[in-house]
């Protein structure tokens, strides 16, 4: 069945905007059909199309089931700000992966500008990637910040693991099963100064390493991602 984003209306879900225009004018569905619809809960709901007007269509909800693609830990991506489509790459790879919060972030060594990545696409990015995967909650993609910015939030995990580049002593990551909020930071394509590097250090961040080649920022997120999904869930 195919899956959309809607929202709520009395016993009803209403799917409109985009995700309108794809049901009526790219899929062509019709009254009748069956679909599954998320509302950014962690339900998802089967529905019949009951009617499609202009620019909405109506949907009756015939059951209710709660997702079990969602994540089960809060852990959230600090990314360094990279070019549109390596940052869009990410995005949608994060969604995938099980991210709860996607925070941009300008390092010393950012190539690309903050306003090259717009909230509205990174959402859309986000929102698409959520129904291939099947997860009913779209992650939250925050405003960008600074250093200082992912630092002032060290506060809000149990702990923190920083992708460092140059370093072929970082901390094995083991034991993740025990934590519930977990932080991860990931350099842009010009990687981070030396100073950032120890800003991080000295705040209680844990230096990992990835192995001694040097990978790609986007390579780096997903493999950060997707070692730390899997050994918090163990």
């Amino acid at each position: 069945m195919r899956r959309f984003f809607g929202e709520k209306d009395g016993n009803n879900i209403l799917i409109k905007g985009d995700e309108f225009n794809h049901l009526k004018n790219v899929l062509r569905l019709k009254v009748g059909d069956e679909v599954i619809v998320s509302l950014n809960t962690k339900f998802e709901y089967v529905c019949e199309i009951l009617s499609i007007g202009k620019g909405v269509a109506v949907c009756q909800i015939n059951g209710e089931n709660e997702c079990l693609k969602n994540p089960t830990k809060n852990i959230v991506l600090f990314q360094a700000v990279a070019k549109k489509p390596k940052f869009e790459f990410i995005v949608q790879k994060a969604t995938e992966i099980g991210m709860s919060e996607i925070v941009p972030f300008m390092s010393e060594y950012c190539i690309a500008k903050v306003t090259e990545n717009k909230a509205e696409r990174l959402h859309e990015i986000a929102l698409n990637a959520c129904k291939q995967c099947e997860r009913t909650i779209i992650p939250k993609i925050s405003d960008a910040t600074d250093v200082q910015g992912v630092i002032d939030r060290f506060k809000d995990f149990d702990i923190v693991l920083f992708a460092n580049e140059r370093t072929d002593v970082g901390e094995k990551l083991n034991k993740l099963s025990k934590y519930k909020n977990i932080a991860i930071i990931v350099g842009s394509e010009g990687g981070f100064s030396q100073k950032e590097k120890e800003k991080f250090i000295e705040a209680g961040a844990v230096s990992i390493s990835l192995g001694k080649r040097i990978l790609r920022c986007e390579t780096a997120s997903v493999a950060m991602m997707s070692l730390v999904s899997i050994l918090s869930d163990n």
